[in-house]
């Protein structure tokens, strides 16, 4: 493992490097398949862009984005992000990618979020994470149930893929309900 800061059974998450920016995230972004529920990839991705982000991301302190690496492999596979977080609500909403293919479906995607929301209700002393999904993405649905979030509504023909329009689910879970599902586990 390379500087974690949250180990899992099968993932870490540690910080995103510049070194990041050159590999395979770049492509991520520019991938169809691995952006489609996301707004990311609606315009090509340079390397211009992907610094500027980066830049953005680690000046800002309302954001914690970090890498999800395979332990046994030490590959960056996918990112995770809680932000903006509202220190006065003490709420942040919730993004991660998987863009590594082959890491989809097997569980990493739900391992890193309940990493991260441990570390948001533990650490940072959040009370709600909250997130929007499309809600034909069912395999990102389903993953966040398993995570503990819970359907808050539902925003009609909010989410514009392949020419149509479709719903977007607005999922939360608070510091209790993680507790609750999470208790025995971490």
């Amino acid at each position: 493992m390379k500087n974690p800061f949250l180990v899992g059974e099968r993932v870490y998450l540690r910080a995103i490097t510049e070194e990041d920016l050159a590999g395979n995230y770049f492509q991520w972004l520019n991938d169809y398949e691995v952006t489609k529920f996301t707004e990311s990839g609606q315009v090509p991705n340079t390397p211009e862009t992907m610094r500027n982000y980066f830049q953005q991301v680690i000046r800002n302190s309302s954001n914690v984005a970090l890498a999800i690496v395979d332990k046994q492999t030490d590959q960056h596979v996918g990112n995770a992000k809680l932000g903006p977080i509202n220190w006065i609500h003490r709420c942040a909403e919730f993004g991660i990618l998987i863009g590594e293919k082959d890491f989809w479906g097997k569980g990493y995607g739900t391992e890193a979020t309940v990493l991260l929301l441990a570390y948001a209700f533990r650490r940072l002393n959040l009370h709600k994470v909250i997130l929007g999904v499309c809600a034909d993405h069912l395999a990102a649905v389903h993953a966040y149930q398993r995570a503990g979030f819970r359907e808050a509504g539902r925003m009609r023909e909010a989410v514009f893929i392949n020419g149509q329009y479709h719903d977007k689910l607005l999922m939360g879970i608070s510091a209790n309900e993680f507790h609750e599902a999470h208790s025995t586990k971490n």
